[in-house]
């Protein structure tokens, strides 16, 4: 049975796993000490508007998704969200695991008032683009970013 859930502290090593396997070239030259990730994590789980969610399955964590609820003073002071980081182990693709996350995302962001759900794919990956447009998600604006390094 599979149980989409909060992450905690005893996740991270299967999440840094995950991690890896989102192809991240930075993630695995950068890849922090545990004691850091450890660090990082206590702080954005004490943030109640980050939600890093883990999809477990028979004790096994085989997919995560990080959820940014974001509060601004536009859209009449209704908050955003932004889903980002969405990785489904290779294994376990093609199960729904995707689909489940993300409704469970889109749950919370409801939950929160939310008056949109947004996330970004990178222009090459042609498959999650079909993905997320089979659940119904939009292609409504062009992104940009900036590296920073």
């Amino acid at each position: 049975m599979l149980r989409v859930r909060r992450a905690r502290a005893a996740d991270l090593p299967a999440l840094g796993r995950l991690y890896a396997e989102l192809h991240l070239d930075d993630y695995r030259d950068l890849k922090p000490s545990p004691a850091r990730l450890r660090k990082a994590f206590r702080a954005l789980v004490r943030d109640l508007d980050h939600h890093i969610l883990v999809a477990e399955r028979d004790g096994e964590i085989v997919g995560t998704l990080h959820l940014l609820i974001f509060r601004h003073l536009g859209h009449g002071l209704r908050p955003a969200a932004i889903v980002e980081n969405v990785v489904v182990s290779g294994a376990h693709r093609s199960q729904g695991i995707g689909e489940t996350m993300l409704g469970e995302a889109a749950r919370i962001a409801r939950a929160n008032r939310c008056y949109k759900l947004a996330l970004t794919t990178n222009v090459a990956r042609k498959r999650a683009h079909r993905f997320y447009e089979r659940l119904g998600w939009r292609r409504t604006h062009y992104g940009y970013s900036l590296g920073l390094d």
